[in-house]
């Protein structure tokens, strides 16, 4: 990605990586706003945060933040995807009754193979995987009704969602066990499983 503009009154020009950005979102608080407008603020692994505000109009930041969020997920060809979503301190029960709902969408008919929720005192991680990646989540994303069903989180909420980064993985490789080698009776179809 390479952003041209304006500091102060000096021409600069910033490159960088979709996939090194950790974070992707629109600034809103006081602290994040560029002369009292919103920004979007990108935050690379390492490094400052930087933010960037529109000089025209305030939407145009959403839709950069879209856009640069596809890109970025896009690059990635993981199966799993991790989603942070920092709660209130005094929202835990609270949102525990929530997640005891199960999912506001069938996981089957997204094609997910598997889908967490992972709890703490202060965020909750969602684990998503597929075989597809986080294309899976597109016809999530577009759906109204997960849009109305996660109204009932606002309250519940510390701060924007995250999308972790796999730094490490470890998985058992298949073990294959050569039924020759197996005590007379076990050859095969009676019962043992392998």
């Amino acid at each position: 990605m390479r952003l041209d503009g304006m500091t102060g009154s000096e021409p600069t020009t910033r490159e960088i990586a979709y996939d090194y950005l950790s974070e992707i979102r629109i600034g809103r608080s006081a602290e994040e706003r560029i002369d009292g407008r919103p920004s979007l603020v990108l935050a690379p692994r390492t490094g400052e945060t930087f933010s960037i505000a529109s000089i025209a109009q305030a939407g145009v930041l959403a839709e950069i933040a879209e856009r640069l969020t596809a890109l970025q997920v896009d690059t990635k060809a993981h199966r799993q995807l991790a989603v942070v979503l920092p709660i209130r301190e005094d929202a835990r029960d609270a949102v525990q009754s929530l997640l005891a709902g199960g999912p506001p969408f069938d996981p089957d008919k997204l094609g997910l193979d598997r889908h967490q929720v992972f709890l703490t005192a202060s965020e909750v991680v969602f684990i998503f995987e597929s075989p597809l990646g986080a294309q899976a989540l597109e016809p999530l994303l577009q759906d109204p009704e997960l849009w109305q069903s996660a109204a009932a989180w606002h309250d519940h909420l510390a701060g924007p969602p995250r999308i972790a980064e796999d730094v490490f993985s470890w998985t058992r490789p298949d073990v294959h066990i050569d039924r020759a080698l197996l005590p007379p009776g076990l050859h095969g179809g009676d019962g043992f499983d392998a």
